[in-house]
């Protein structure tokens, strides 16, 4: 028994570091190697059609900011796709305004949740490429035109484009794990395998595009990674860029993030083929992403109570202390508040860990709704 609870440990350990440090650091290294420079692929006259496609909900603030960002985009052949989910502000008036406008077309619906409305504007769209965003993301002029191009490559069904985080003084807000996870996308896009599209910015072939499942939370997520289902690949274009304003603090954040891991929770049942292993190469990204990474919270739950069982061996005490340490840190952070690294990484690893064990029971108990709260910004 004590050799199997050891091994139990072990084997808990080697997944956390698998999925943060090994994981990352192959498909780095991997991506440096088989990167090559990117040829140039010569001008098409025709180009696809375009449909951008956004949900609101009470975007008062934003939505008249989000049309003119659309009305900037340097790309012709574009249609913008607005639906107001029951918005109670000025975010329906806003759009009213607009509705002469032949390139805009905008709807309101009743309080229903945000799936309802991307399916609603998505059996709208006769476009063949639909480009995804939120409300709140302010897309670059030429954002659109670099998603296209790399559909110019036939296997490529999905890309997806980079968000830029700033505060409401303009200044960079990207911390080390959002730079951690457009790391991982960069790299994932050398293998036309990037592990989900980001809600602000991301562009899908309209022929792979589906109605999604009436439960969906996270839509981005699923209608990406319905792509590699489909048997083609998703792309990163780091150049096409939208930019956002960071959250208003770590709390409202935190509700966002319990929503998130419900939804990913959900989308495991949604995208079940995935975990297929005989397609090896999106079965391995996949999993060393963001399955194994969702049950991170039961892995440090496990290696907090094991070593209890065999506390005369080495390794539990080594274990249990150093997990701790871990907790220790992320106290002084909390007290502080210091943005110390040596204290904030250890405590936004637990933050995000405790978010993502919140979301999975509350998907487990069927008590996350698909409707939604606008993001309270700075």
């Amino acid at each position: 028994m004590t050799a199997a609870l050891d091994t139990l440990i072990v084997g808990c350990v080697f997944l956390i570091i698998y999925t943060y440090l090994l994981f990352p650091l192959a498909i780095y290294c991997l991506s440096k190697i088989l990167h090559k420079e990117q040829i140039l692929m010569p001008q098409i006259c025709n180009k696809p059609s375009v449909a951008i496609i956004c949900a609101m909900y009470n975007e008062e603030d934003v939505a008249e900011a989000k049309i003119t960002n659309f009305k900037a985009i340097a790309y012709k052949n574009i249609k913008m796709y607005i639906g107001s989910d029951g918005s109670s502000d000025r975010t329906n008036e806003i759009l009213a305004d607009h509705e002469d406008n032949v390139s805009l077309r905008t709807f309101t619906y009743p309080r229903r949740g945000k799936v309802h409305v991307i399916n609603d504007l998505i059996a709208q769209t006769t476009e063949e490429i639909i480009v995804f965003t939120d409300a709140n993301s302010m897309l670059e002029s030429e954002a659109v035109e670099r998603l296209i191009y790399h559909f110019y490559d036939k296997s490529v069904g999905a890309v997806c484009g980079r968000l830029h985080l700033v505060d409401k003084n303009g200044k960079s807000g990207e911390g080390f794990y959002w730079r951690f996870e457009t790391m991982l996308k960069r790299a994932e896009g050398i293998f036309k395998c990037v592990v989900g599209g980001n809600g602000a910015i991301y562009a899908v072939r309209r022929e792979l595009v589906n109605q999604l499942p009436a439960d969906t939370i996270n839509d981005d997520f699923t209608i990406s990674m319905s792509v590699l289902l489909q048997g083609y690949g998703i792309a990163y274009a780091e150049d096409a860029i939208a930019t956002e304003e960071v959250g208003k603090n770590d709390s409202i954040e935190f509700i966002r993030h319990i929503r998130d891991a419900a939804g990913h929770y959900r989308a495991i049942r949604h995208l079940l083929p995935l975990l297929n292993p005989c397609h090896p190469k999106r079965f391995f990204f996949y999993v060393s992403h963001r399955v194994i990474r969702w049950f991170v919270p039961f892995l440090l739950l496990l290696l907090l109570f094991i070593p209890i069982f065999v506390w005369h061996t080495f390794i539990a005490k080594v274990i249990f202390c150093f997990e701790l340490l871990l907790y220790f840190l992320a106290f002084i952070e909390i007290v502080t508040k210091s943005k110390n690294k040596l204290f904030y990484i250890p405590y936004y690893f637990l933050y995000i860990n405790i978010a993502m064990l919140i979301g999975f029971f509350k998907n487990m108990f069927g008590i996350q709704n698909v409707t939604w709260e606008r993001t309270q910004r700075i």
